[in-house]
C-alpha cells in the first residue's frame, strides 16, 4: 500500500507558518483564522488507485491586550453653575489580535477651586475589531485570514466594517471596501494607499473616538477658574488584566465677577471730588459734587468684569430719588434719555419708554432698568466678558425746583 500526504490550503498554512516565525503571538496571528490541515491517504487496492482523507480545524484563539488610548485637546467654558459640562474626547485603538470589547469608566484625576466635580463616560463600553495581515497585502488592498464568517457579523472581517476607521503601522485609514470570505483569506481595501505595504503579522487596529461628560461642582471662589482633570479607563471583557488609562484632560470654567460703580458731574458748573472716571474726557466724581435747583447732574454707572470668564444675565436697576430730581427727557436726542456703552465701547441710546429697546423708566418704582452686556434685549440682560472688561450706562437729571 502506498500513501502520501497533501496539504488542504498551501497559501494559509505558509503564511500562518509564516507569521509564526515572526513575532509573539499578539502581532502576528488573527483571532479566528481557522488552520485546516487535511491530510490525504492515496493508495492501491489491487483494482484501481483510491483516496481516503481526513482533516482538522483549529480556529485561533483571541489574546486580549490593552488599548491604547489618546487624550483628547483641553476644553474651556464659563462658569454656569455646578452643572456646567465639558465633553472630552479620547481616540482609542484596538490592541489584541481580534475583535474585542471594552469596558468604559471615567474619573476626576484633580481639581481647583471647586468640590462635587464629576467625569462619567458617555458610553459603558465599546466595540473594536481588529485582525492581523497574511501575505499578499499592497499599499490599499490588505489581506488578512477569514474569520469563518462571525455569528452576526454582517459584510465584515474580525469586527471590522466597511466605514471604520483603521490603523495600520501607525498609518490611520477608512475602510471603503471588504471582501468577507469564509475560509481562506479575506480582503480589506483602505480609501487611499499606505506608505509601504505591510508585510506579515501587521496589526490592523480598528480605531474610535469616544467621550467623557465633566461637570464643574460647585464653585469655592467666585472670579476664579475651576479646573477638573479626566482620564478615561478601558478594560477588555475578555480579560480584565488587559486594561488601559488615558492621560488626563484638563478642563477651564471660566469664572467672572462683576462690580458696579456710580460716578456723577453737575453739568452745569463742574464739581466733585474723589478719584474721577473719566469717559471722553469728561470727569465723573465718586463724590463731592454739588447742584442747585435747576441745575442737571449726568450719572455714569460702571459695570466691569474683574473676573477671567464671562458674566451672564446682567441688567442695571437705578432708583432715582424722585422727591429731588426729574429724568431729563430727550437728553441724548428726540425721545433717547439713556446712552450705553458696551464692552468694545460702541455708544448706544435709548429710550425710556417701554417700547422694544433695552431700556425702560417705570415710574411707579421710581426704577430705571438697562439690559446690559452681549445679546441683552428687551427681556433680558446680556454677557460681559471677562478680564477687566466694562459696560456704562449714562441718564441725566434736573434738579427740582
Amino acid at each position: 500500500m502506498k500513501f502520501s500526504l497533501k496539504p488542504y490550503s498551501a497559501l494559509l498554512c505558509m503564511a500562518l507558518l509564516g507569521a509564526l516565525s515572526a513575532a509573539p503571538a499578539r502581532a502576528n496571528m488573527a483571532a479566528n483564522t481557522q488552520i485546516i490541515n487535511q491530510a490525504q491517504l492515496s493508495y492501491s487496492d489491487g483494482v484501481s488507485t483510491k483516496t481516503a482523507s481526513a482533516s482538522v480545524t483549529v480556529t485561533v484563539g483571541l489574546v486580549a491586550s490593552a488599548p491604547n488610548i489618546i487624550p483628547g485637546p483641553p476644553q474651556s467654558t464659563s462658569y454656569a453653575g455646578a452643572a456646567t459640562i465639558l465633553t472630552d474626547s479620547y481616540t482609542i485603538t484596538a490592541g489584541a489580535n481580534g475583535p474585542d470589547t471594552y469596558n468604559l469608566s471615567a474619573a476626576v484625576t484633580g481639581s481647583t477651586n471647586t468640590s462635587g466635580a464629576t467625569a462619567t463616560s458617555t458610553a459603558a463600553s465599546v466595540a473594536l475589531g481588529a485582525s492581523v495581515t497574511t501575505v499578499g497585502s499592497t499599499t490599499t488592498t490588505i489581506v488578512v485570514p477569514a474569520d469563518g464568517n462571525l455569528p452576526g457579523e454582517m459584510s465584515g472581517v474580525n469586527g471590522i466594517q466597511v466605514g471604520d476607521t483603521v490603523v495600520i503601522n501607525g498609518e490611520t485609514r477608512t475602510v471603503i471596501a471588504i471582501t468577507d470570505n469564509a475560509s481562506g483569506t479575506s480582503t480589506i481595501t483602505l480609501n487611499s494607499a499606505l506608505g509601504a505595504a505591510p508585510g506579515v503579522g501587521v496589526l490592523v487596529a480598528e480605531q474610535k473616538v469616544v467621550t467623557t461628560t465633566v461637570t464643574a461642582g460647585t464653585i469655592t471662589v467666585t472670579g476664579t477658574d475651576v479646573t477638573v482633570s479626566d482620564s478615561l479607563t478601558a478594560t477588555s471583557v475578555s480579560s480584565a488584566g488587559a486594561t488601559a488609562t488615558s492621560g488626563s484632560i484638563l478642563n477651564n470654567y471660566t469664572s467672572g465677577v462683576a462690580t458696579l460703580n456710580k460716578y456723577v458731574r453737575n453739568v452745569s458748573v463742574a464739581s466733585g471730588s474723589g478719584v474721577p472716571y473719566i469717559y471722553t474726557g469728561i470727569n465723573y466724581y465718586p463724590n463731592g459734587v454739588t447742584a442747585k435747583p435747576g441745575e442737571t447732574l449726568e450719572y455714569i454707572l460702571v459695570a466691569t468684569n474683574s473676573g477671567s470668564g464671562a458674566v451672564n444675565a446682567s441688567v442695571v436697576n437705578d432708583v432715582l430719588p424722585t422727591s429731588y430730581v426729574t429724568l431729563r427727557p430727550n437728553a441724548y436726542g428726540i425721545g433717547k434719555e439713556i446712552t450705553y456703552v458696551s464692552d468694545t465701547n460702541v455708544a448706544t441710546t435709548l429710550s425710556a419708554a417701554a417700547d422694544g429697546d433695552n431700556a425702560k423708566y417705570d415710574a411707579a418704582t421710581k426704577t430705571l432698568t438697562v439690559n446690559i452686556g452681549s445679546g441683552a434685549t428687551n427681556a433680558a440682560g446680556g454677557s460681559i466678558p471677562g478680564g477687566n472688561k466694562s459696560v456704562l450706562v449714562l441718564y441725566q437729571v434736573t434738579l427740582n425746583p
